[in-house]
């Protein structure tokens, strides 16, 4: 599938027709010979400090908030990835460069990647966990899914174990009525996660029953050392 092909069937997800600055970003070396297709999903764009329009839950799915250019810039996926915004491009950007020597300044030319939750955290720093509400899970779900039927990933890594814990242990089996393995097993795709690059916990090593000793930031490049490069 072209890029072109991607960027069709992308603008035809319902959500990014009302929200297009929030489009998946998708690397121009997203389908190259030289590695699997690759999906890092975060977990949600925060707005400057004063803003509001992200608190009417209602009017933001509805597709009528209206954002001034400066709040657009902060949740434009695009532009944040484009420009490696925040310790989190940053901290992914330098972990793929130690996998991928061949990428750029920009190692994001390589993948594709999007915010799982669609409605903005309250400010720099804060989590979208202290705002979640039914609606926001709802739509990211079946977001999340429109988005796997565009970019058909070989491999997602969802880092945050809130997108993890929401979309596989509750929402995907309250919506679909299905495990979400089942679904991405029928699809070929396979997928981890890692803790939030930003967090504390990204250095540490936790839950040795699925990271294995490993610290995240150990996990994500062993994972991708091992099955993302051809």
């Amino acid at each position: 599938m072209s890029l072109s092909n991607i960027e069709s069937s992308l603008n035809s997800i319902p959500f990014y027709q009302t929200h297009p600055y929030m489009k998946p970003f998708v690397g121009r070396n997203y389908e190259s010979a030289l590695h699997k297709k690759l999906l890092l999903v975060g977990e949600s764009h925060y707005l400057p400090a004063g803003s509001t329009v992200q608190r009417d839950v209602d009017r933001w799915y509805s597709g009528s908030p209206t954002l001034t250019e400066v709040e657009e810039g902060w949740c434009n996926t695009r532009g944040t990835r484009e420009w490696l915004s925040g310790g989190y491009c940053k901290t992914l950007n330098s972990a793929l460069k130690s996998v991928a020597p061949f990428a750029g300044e920009n190692a994001f030319d390589e993948v594709a990647s999007y915010n799982y939750f669609l409605r903005p955290a309250e400010e720099q720093g804060d989590s979208i966990a202290n705002v979640l509400t039914a609606m926001d899970r709802e739509y990211a779900i079946k977001n999340f899914i429109d988005v796997l039927e565009a970019l058909h990933p070989d491999l997602v890594i969802m880092t945050s174990r809130l997108v993890v814990n929401c979309a596989e242990v509750e929402d995907y089996p309250k919506y679909f009525r299905d495990d979400l393995w089942h679904y991405t097993d029928r699809k070929g795709i396979r997928y981890v996660y890692v803790n939030h690059p930003s967090s504390p916990h990204w250095n540490m090593a936790e839950r040795p029953d699925y990271f294995k000793g490993l610290t995240s930031s150990q996990f994500f490049v062993k994972f991708l050392k091992e099955n993302w490069l051809k």
